[in-house]
């Protein structure tokens, strides 16, 4: 079944008409969103600590889940959920694959290397075979990281990728039903907000925390997909959205999980909307910065990159080192895998 918009376009100015096209500035705001990630984790891969923003990676990847809410909605109403599914797969695993592959074939043997400790190529295959599936069940390989504040780890930032992945298949499902409209979105938005905190305030960091949290915003993008027809682009709008954000995270995690869903999904397609910015608008090379910046991060923290520049400047150092490989993973993997599309045919509404 494949959703029809409820409402005609209206006045100039809707944040749904700024956001229309190629034209926005939406992956421009990842990409920013993917360089706080590795802010966050140059800190704690140099030293084991938080950063002087100790929220600064999981707000990040609230803003991925915000913005990917909407955009998903936007994909299922134009489209099956056959073609959906496969375009998500498409954009998800190749890159995540490459990964995997460039983990144990380059980064760990490297890091082997610069220890002096033999390397085994059976772990690798396995690291690579047992993680095929986005689930991390195998962290290292062979012994690999070590020397490091995060030993045996090799990638701090994919445990949200099955998260991601089930969002795309639940809500493929569930946006495609005929009563599902804003008002099931805000009621589910309210329900996961509501397991984040409660979960947060009863048992701290767990599956349920996580996966509430993660919808949470999810759902919040959802939300505002449906509302699009009626939603301004109002600076003001944002900033009062922009303080609510920000009164959470100065009062505690707790809070910022009760208020921020919403008013940040609404902030970042504002910024989207108006950035007069166009990094990234045919070269989208977030994801590949997202994927490979920590175990890079790790690498060069095994060869005490960091006591030589810094923690500080060792965030220089993580974009310098992350940026050309995830150019080549967009260029080389990501781009060419988009090609296959076409191979399940969407339907466009008539």
């Amino acid at each position: 079944m494949t959703v029809r918009p409820q409402h005609a376009a209206s006045a100039e100015g809707q944040l749904s008409q700024r956001l229309a096209g190629r034209g926005n500035a939406l992956n421009a705001v990842r990409l920013m969103l993917a360089l706080f990630v590795v802010a966050d984790h140059s800190f704690k891969a140099a030293t084991g600590q938080p950063g002087p923003w100790p929220y600064l990676g999981g707000f990040a990847v609230d803003g991925f889940f915000a913005i990917s809410g909407y955009l998903i909605a936007g994909s299922r109403a134009r489209m099956e959920i056959k073609p959906f599914l496969w375009r998500r797969a498409l954009r998800l695993m190749p890159a995540y694959w490459m990964l995997l592959i460039f983990t144990a074939l380059l980064v760990a043997p490297a890091s082997a290397m610069l220890t002096s400790r033999p390397y085994d190529w059976g772990s690798a295959a396995g690291y690579v075979l047992r993680n095929a599936l986005l689930f991390t069940t195998q962290m290292g390989i062979d012994g690999t990281p070590a020397g490091v504040p995060y030993e045996g780890l090799w990638n701090a930032s994919t445990w949200s990728l099955p998260y991601e992945a089930a969002a795309y298949v639940l809500f493929g499902l569930v946006i495609a039903l005929p009563r599902f409209r804003e008002r099931w979105a805000a009621a589910l938005c309210a329900g996961l907000t509501g397991c984040a905190v409660a979960t947060s305030v009863g048992s701290g960091v767990g599956t349920a925390t996580e996966l509430g949290r993660l919808w949470s915003f999810f759902t919040a993008g959802v939300l505002l997909w449906f509302l699009r027809e009626r939603l301004p682009s109002s600076a003001g709008l944002a900033l009062v959205a922009g303080g609510l954000v920000a009164v959470g995270l100065a009062v505690g995690h707790t809070c910022y999980l009760a208020v921020a869903p919403l008013p940040l999904a609404y902030l970042l397609l504002w910024l989207g909307a108006n950035l007069r910015v166009r990094i990234g608008s045919r070269n989208d090379i977030s994801y590949g910065i997202y994927l490979f910046a920590f175990p890079l991060q790790q690498l060069l923290t095994i060869a005490k990159v960091p006591d030589v520049v810094g923690a500080a400047g060792f965030v220089a150092v993580s974009v310098a080192v992350t940026l050309p490989v995830a150019c080549a993973s967009w260029l080389l993997v990501e781009r060419p895998s988009l090609r296959l599309r076409q191979l399940v045919r969407s339907d466009q509404p008539a």
